[in-house]
């Protein structure tokens, strides 16, 4: 009897006086907002001032990506070299809906659409590409501004309206979200033009996050919201796969600070708890939509898929690797220097190696430690958890080698300016502990911001980002990628001398790389030096021997030196080559 009582308690009169009682102090907070000098300024009016601060800050900051060109860094295959990119019209509309045009690797729809609208209104001039990345940038920081002060409201429902104004709650929310969009990690999606994808998922995961808060606050009267919030969570999919976990944040949300499943004994029979797992079938049934068609164009284009079977990396290899990513993404938004699009790869994989084992020693230690102090700090744990789930798809379980990026940080890292808000609200309880801490983080604030303003400057064009990620990657043998993508653009615009400089190091790394190879071939060639030029050719096919155009340049640079045998053996190779791709695309094609 006593386990019954417990269990109907959620369904008792009281129960409900407690919850309208509750609503209405939300309410109360929500429609007044106190001013430090006694006066008062409407409601909406104050928000508006805020979200509009919030927003121009941030487009102040980054307003110089706005001049900045494309770079050799996915702009080129994405955008200004991708022969699918066109205007919008239905075929092009009806290709996006049907294939990965003009997106990515993945199945992103959302994320090709974004890239016909800009190319229908501005073509490939950078300006409407950066222009559309960074208006989405300021909204979603606005956004986040919402979903913190949301937050802390729900979390003070049982405190007095007058406890803490609500003015200090709202300046707290404003300065986390700056924190959030300001932060040096944010210059990469929002400064490169094909980053937009991922601000643009992001902005319709923060508007599916309001929106379910929007539906828990009256389940029957805001039903519509939970349509609303699902279609967004599709929107956000469908953008960039890399908010599919986003559903299980929702569940860690309905236990706090929402409190819609309560952990008690018989908590799984609650009436509300069932309609907490129920208010997740439409989010879970769109992640596995979305996932299947994912994995079916990956398998379609093997050429883009990460994925590595078990037996070439096995299972404790990739929670290590998963362990190391996740530390990673913690301790780097506090140490934002020498930022770069990649940074040393894990080519030499050792789990047992000391970086991979203090990773997975400090992640286990801080579960430990915050499940401790579940009761006494709970949203310790579900800002923890809710970083690891939206971490998932970017730790790397199934690629091999990984590569940490950190673009991929944009989402989860809205959890560390929702941490330091909660942080906040706990000290400036306290005038004078309320100015110290508003006056420390204004100051993190504005360091953050000329961090960002200098990195920036890294995204003007090629030459700046490649020189600079040379500088960031040290020793790391990756760096011959760097090299021979700087060594290319140079010679693009004129500059050979600072090209070949730049394909020699190349081969100093990997003297068989076929692109250095190729480009100081032809220069040999155009210099008259036949031999060199021959030997470059040569390192290419070591890597790449069904290359039938560098069997074609060797049969012409042996007939100049007149030497009949060795050019009729590359002319005959590289006939026979072309003739056998002829026919694989012919036999390809038929229906």
């Amino acid at each position: 009897m006593k386990k019954k009582e417990k269990i109907s308690t959620a369904k008792s009169p009281d129960t409900v006086k407690k919850r309208k009682k509750s609503e209405k102090k939300i309410n109360d907070r929500e429609e007044h907002a106190s001013i430090k000098d006694g006066k008062k300024l409407p409601y909406k009016i104050g928000l508006l001032i805020a979200a509009s601060l919030i927003a121009l800050i941030t487009f102040a900051v980054f307003s110089s990506a706005l001049t900045a060109d494309f770079v050799m860094w996915d702009d080129n295959w994405l955008i200004y070299q991708n022969p699918k990119l066109g205007i919008l019209n239905l075929q092009n509309l009806w290709s996006i809906l049907t294939d990965e045009t003009a997106s990515s690797s993945f199945y992103t729809p959302l994320g090709g659409l974004r890239l016909l609208i800009i190319y229908t209104f501005c073509g490939l001039n950078p300006f409407g590409y950066h222009l559309y990345t960074l208006l989405f940038h300021c909204v979603d920081a606005v956004l986040l501004f919402f979903i913190v002060r949301k937050l802390v409201i729900i979390s003070l429902e049982n405190q007095r309206p007058s406890e803490i104004p609500q003015l200090r709650i709202d300046i707290i929310a404003a300065l986390t979200a700056l924190l959030w969009s300001l932060h040096p990690l944010r210059v990469e999606p929002v400064a490169s033009a094909s980053g937009g994808v991922h601000v643009q998922a992001a902005f319709f995961m923060f508007l599916s996050l309001l929106g379910y808060f929007r539906y828990s606050k009256d389940k029957t009267r805001y039903f519509h919201w939970l349509i609303i919030s699902a279609v967004c969570y599709g929107a956000s999919t469908l953008s960039l796969p890399i908010t599919l976990t986003f559903p299980a944040v929702l569940v860690v949300l309905d236990v706090y600070p929402l409190k819609r499943i309560v952990v008690v004994n018989g908590w799984w029979k609650s009436q509300e708890v069932r309609r907490a797992i129920l208010d997740k079938i439409p989010f879970i049934a769109i992640a596995l939509m979305v996932f299947v068609a994912n994995v079916a164009v990956s398998a379609q284009k093997p050429g883009h898929s990460y994925h590595v079977s078990l037996a070439n990396f096995g299972l404790i290899d990739r929670i290590m690797q998963s362990m190391y990513a996740l530390s990673y993404y913690i301790w780097r938004p506090f140490y934002p220097v020498d930022l770069a699009p990649v940074y040393t790869t894990l080519l030499s994989f050792d789990p047992l190696s000391m970086q991979f084992i203090l990773s997975a020693f400090s992640m286990i230690a801080v579960s430990i430690v915050l499940f401790i102090f579940r009761k006494r700090w709970p949203i310790g744990l579900a800002i923890f958890l809710t970083y690891i789930i939206l971490l998932i798809p970017a730790m790397g379980f199934f690629e091999h080698p990984y590569y940490p990026v950190d673009r991929y940080s944009l989402a989860p890292s809205i959890c560390l300016s929702i941490l330091i808000a909660f942080g906040l609200i706990s000290l400036i309880k306290n005038k004078y502990f309320s100015v110290i801490s508003i006056s420390i983080l204004l100051v993190i604030i504005s360091v953050l911001s000329l961090l960002s303003l200098n990195q920036v400057k890294f995204w003007n064009n090629s030459e700046s980002l490649f020189t600079h990620m040379i500088r960031t990657l040290g020793n790391d043998p990756y760096k011959q990628d760097i090299y021979w993508r700087l060594g290319k653009y140079l010679s693009e615009n004129g500059k050979k001398k600072e090209a070949i400089i730049n394909f020699e190091k190349t081969l100093e790394i990997n003297p068989n790389h076929p692109i250095a190879n190729y480009y100081l071939a032809e220069r040999e060639y155009n210099n008259g030096n036949l031999i060199k030029a021959i030997y470059h050719f040569q390192n290419i096919l070591i890597v790449n021997p069904n290359n039938f155009k560098v069997h074609y340049r060797l049969s012409q640079l042996f007939d100049k030196l007149n030497k009949k045998k060795e050019a009729a053996y590359y002319f005959e190779r590289a006939v026979n080559l072309q003739r056998a791709m002829l026919n694989a695309q012919n036999e390809t094609s038929r229906p």
